[in-house]
C-alpha cells in the first residue's frame, strides 16, 4: 500500500513536472486550473491501471507448480467503469506439486489451494477432491488423510464447485 502510494505522488509529480516545463519552453504561464485538474486525471488513470493489473503482476510471480483455477471479477459503484469492465479482485490456484492421490480411495485427491485477494493476507488450504462424486472438503492444516477421515470426519461441500478446481484436479 505504502509503494502503491508514494508510486501514484511520483506519477503526479512528474505529470506536474511536463507540464510545467511544456508551459515554461512556450514562455507562458499554465492556466491555474490545468496543474491540479492533470495531478488529478493522472492519479486516476495510475491507479485504475494498477487495480486491474493487480492479478496479472500476482500470477506472474506465482512458481511454475501454481494453477489459478478460478478469476473472481467484481465491480464497484466508486468505480462505475468496472461496470462495464469488471475487474479480477481475487483468484483462486491450485499447487501442483503439492497434489497427492489417496492411496486405498481411488479418485480422491489433497492439494494445496492457495487464494489470493487484493488487500488481503494469501490464504493456503489443503482441500481433499471427490472426483468420482464430485465433492469436496477444506482441512485443517497438517491433517494427516485416511479412509476413515473421508467418511466420518469431513465437512463435505457437494457439487463441482468451483468448476476449475475439478477440472484441474480430476484430469490427473
Amino acid at each position: 500500500m505504502f509503494i502503491t502510494l508514494l508510486v501514484t505522488a511520483c506519477v503526479a509529480a512528474l505529470v506536474a513536472g511536463i507540464l510545467l516545463l511544456v508551459f515554461k519552453a512556450l514562455g507562458r504561464r499554465p492556466p491555474k486550473v490545468l496543474i491540479p485538474a492533470a495531478i488529478g486525471l493522472s492519479i486516476l488513470v495510475f491507479v485504475t491501471y494498477s487495480r486491474y493489473t493487480w492479478a496479472d503482476l500476482m500470477v506472474a510471480r506465482l512458481p511454475d507448480s501454481v494453477t489459478v483455477i478460478e478469476r473472481y471479477r467484481e465491480s464497484a459503484f466508486y468505480e462505475p467503469w468496472t461496470y462495464l469492465w469488471p475487474r479480477v479482485t481475487h483468484f483462486a490456484a491450485i499447487d501442483r506439486a503439492t497434489l497427492a492421490a489417496h492411496q486405498r480411495a481411488p479418485g480422491v485427491y489433497l492439494v494445496e489451494m492457495i487464494l489470493v485477494a487484493e488487500g488481503n493476507p494469501t490464504l493456503s488450504l489443503p482441500v481433499v477432491v471427490d472426483c468420482v462424486r464430485h465433492r469436496r472438503a477444506t482441512l485443517a492444516p497438517q491433517t494427516p488423510l485416511d479412509p476413515a477421515m473421508l467418511i466420518d470426519a469431513l465437512t463435505w461441500q457437494e457439487g463441482r464447485y468451483p468448476g476449475g478446481l475439478f477440472d484441474a484436479v480430476c484430469a490427473e
